[in-house]
């Protein structure tokens, strides 16, 4: 059994939303060998989807019933707080691919995110076991100048401000990219690990999370918040087992209550640590993964749907995919597990001579970026891909 279908297996095996432990250890080191051994590109996304991601001809096939989609321009309908929300229209138009250039010298490169306004993207070149930073601003690619053993870019915003992790040897920590230069985001006194990765908003607020260093599945762990141009780390007083995933343009932080490791629910807060619990249908358990605008998306378990909550008036649209929803704009579409979900119905993300397109992000205007993948059973990257929906 290869790495990837063994790690997609353990997660599958997992009947609640996955533990801090799978979400931060084992994804991140088996993305790393699946990278390492066979040139797979998945970086950046939520762990979960991030894994599925990796090993997915089928991804593609597996929205299987999917609800008919409602036209063009029309939000997704939420059937209240615990239905399972369908719309009825035809099918979305196919998305039209273009090719990212990569930087001179570099190969294995993926996208990893869009800013909102689809002008800026960022990926990463997988060089063995490391990370090496790219920016692209209008199509045209930048091998970021950011010092340490691997650096990865996560998360872009629309002024091209890029957020990401720096690891080297022992020192782990979030760094900035602005205006030609990478700044270090310090964190609180003593040593943290800062877990899974950082979100930006359009302001420039990063967001990310910290457990301190030997602690596991995020025992006292912190969410941290740098307000924009700011390199000291403000603590937001969430209450404990708080995980952020995601922050909004009016600073609402996204992501899951944690119990004994564990998510116990979705939840929304906003920086005074007032928490709004996102609805999960009965016997079900959620965790909110990514959020713009009124929309938020995530996972439910033990089904492993993906969910789309309303946050402004709380409704949930369970999406007929696997896998939870690690990116949303604020139309609604969602992406899960590779696949573009747009009024509730898988969109066709055209690619010429039988190859594979895996959706990683999608921006505000319906530039959707993503990765190739050769025809057939392998899992070689070929390359970063842009999609015009």
């Amino acid at each position: 059994m290869n790495d990837e279908q063994e790690l997609r297996d353990r997660l599958r095996a997992i009947e609640v939303p996955a533990s801090r432990i799978e979400i931060d250890g084992l994804v991140r080191a088996g993305r790393r060998r699946a990278f390492r051994r066979r040139s797979v590109a998945g970086a950046g996304g939520v762990a979960l989807a991030t894994a599925l991601l990796l090993t997915a001809p089928s991804v593609l096939t597996t929205a299987g019933a999917r609800p008919d989609a409602a036209p063009a321009g029309a939000s997704p309908v939420a059937s209240g707080a615990t239905g399972a929300g369908t719309t009825a229209a035809a099918s979305p138009a196919p998305c039209q691919p273009s090719e990212l250039p990569l930087p001179a010298g570099m190969r294995n490169v993926t996208a990893a995110g869009i800013d909102p306004t689809g002008r800026y993207v960022v990926g990463n070149e997988v060089v063995g076991q490391d990370f090496r930073p790219v920016l692209w601003t209008d199509g045209k690619p930048q091998a970021l100048p950011v010092h340490g053993r691997s650096v990865e870019v996560t998360a872009v915003n629309a002024a091209g401000v890029a957020v990401g992790l720096v690891q080297d040897g022992r020192q782990e920590y979030v760094f900035r990219y602005q205006q030609g230069a990478a700044t270090r985001l310090r964190t609180p006194p003593g040593n943290w690990h800062v877990y899974p990765r950082p979100a930006i908003n359009t302001a420039g607020d990063v967001v990310i999370n910290a457990e301190p260093s030997g602690k596991s599945g995020g025992e006292d762990s912190v969410v941290l918040l740098w307000r924009a141009g700011s390199t000291e780390a403000v603590r937001l007083p969430l209450p404990d087992g708080a995980n952020a995933f995601d922050i909004t343009d009016d600073g609402t932080v996204v992501g899951a209550l944690y119990r004994d490791g564990v998510a116990s629910a979705a939840y929304a807060w906003d920086q005074q640590g007032k928490g709004r619990r996102l609805a999960a249908p009965a016997g079900e358990t959620a965790a909110g993964y990514a959020a713009q605008g009124d929309w938020a998306t995530g996972g439910l378990w033990p089904s492993r749907s993906a969910a789309l909550w309303n946050l402004r008036t709380g409704a949930l649209t369970r999406l007929t995919t696997d896998g939870p929803g690690d990116a949303v704009n604020t139309s609604g579409w969602v992406v899960a597990a590779g696949v573009l979900l747009r009024d509730g119905a898988a969109v066709d993300l055209r690619m010429p001579g039988g190859q594979t397109g895996l959706a990683v992000a999608v921006s505000d205007t319906g530039l959707v970026v993503g990765l190739a993948r050769p025809g057939g059973d392998g899992a070689e990257n070929s390359g970063p891909r842009v999609w015009r929906c």
